[in-house]
């Protein structure tokens, strides 16, 4: 995506300007729509203005909104009806604007193709430049740093969205430096228990005894609260700072570049691909429903 003061300078977290959202909700609730449509249609466009803080969404080009649908289909996974859908919402909200708050006509979606792109195949790295980058966390000595080995070692070992892990709270994790217990809301509201040991299991109990007390009550449930900022730490900041972390280990510009926390859990599945692993025990550990997701990493393995 491109570059915004959260990409420049990671650890400010400027607040979104959701004025326009709440307008654009309240007018479909005019409108009559669904109640169902209006929280889908406020969630999509959430999200959207919250990738691109502190630029206005009115502020947008045609291109950052294909890159931004083209990212999220690629990194969560989505469907072309899930894409399509979002893409919906966001010519909806550009559509309200131009008619009701002004916004120069025809506005950035109006041109969008319907047809984005489908997801990429999985961007996955090596086992040896997964170690690289995990260890190079664990031999600093930092708060951050441990914070950091213990949410990436989420993102590879219990092969956790950054979503999930960044989302988890303190009441959702049980257990000791040699096994834990987590159970994980995913990014559609569904539960799972996830088991961890070993490494991963190890990095949050340590970081866990040194977690900060958090600044803010309303934060104060979550488990990764930033030791600098004492707030919930973002996952923009889990973005921008692997790609600081791979430079740092040595993985090299091409990987550093292209590496995300998603790349960590791509990277878990296509390992344990080529340990043998099938689409049913790849289903189980990434907790996915469709087959579909899981054979993407067969295939991408056999073609590497």
């Amino acid at each position: 995506m491109q570059k915004t003061e959260r990409a420049l300078h990671p650890e400010v977290h400027p607040e979104p300007d959701f004025d326009s959202l709440h307008r654009f909700s309240a007018w479909l609730e005019r409108m009559g729509r669904a109640e169902a449509t209006i929280a889908a249609y406020h969630a999509d466009i959430a999200d959207l203005v919250h990738a691109f803080a502190p630029r206005a969404a009115e502020e947008l080009f045609p291109r950052d909104l294909t890159t931004y649908l083209n990212d999220r289909a690629s990194v969560d996974e989505w469907s072309a009806a899930t894409t399509r859908r979002h893409l919906q919402a966001i010519k909806a909200f550009y559509r309200y604007l131009v008619s009701e708050e002004e916004l120069r006509a025809p506005g950035p979606a109006e041109t969008l193709p319907e047809h984005v792109a489908e997801p990429r195949s999985p961007h996955v790295i090596s086992e040896g430049n997964v170690d690289a980058l995990l260890s190079y966390l664990a031999r600093r000595a930092g708060a951050s740093d441990r914070m950091d080995l213990a949410l990436y070692g989420l993102c590879y070992h219990a092969a956790l969205l950054v979503s999930e892990a960044i989302g988890l709270t303190m009441d959702r994790v049980r257990g000791s430096r040699s096994a834990m217990e987590l159970d994980v809301v995913g990014r559609r509201g569904e539960e799972s228990t996830v088991m961890i040991e070993g490494d991963a299991a190890r990095w949050l109990s340590e970081w866990l005894a040194v977690r900060p007390e958090p600044k803010r009550e309303s934060h104060a449930a979550f488990v990764f609260i930033h030791p600098v900022t004492r707030l919930h730490t973002s996952r923009q900041r889990a973005w921008d700072r692997i790609k600081r972390v791979a430079r740092s280990a040595g993985l090299g510009e091409e990987i550093a570049s292209a590496i995300t926390p998603h790349t960590l859990r791509h990277s878990h599945a296509a390992h344990m691909v080529s340990r043998a692993a099938n689409v049913s025990e790849l289903r189980a550990a990434l907790r996915q429903h469709s087959p579909r997701h899981a054979a993407k990493y067969l295939a991408a393995v056999r073609d590497s």
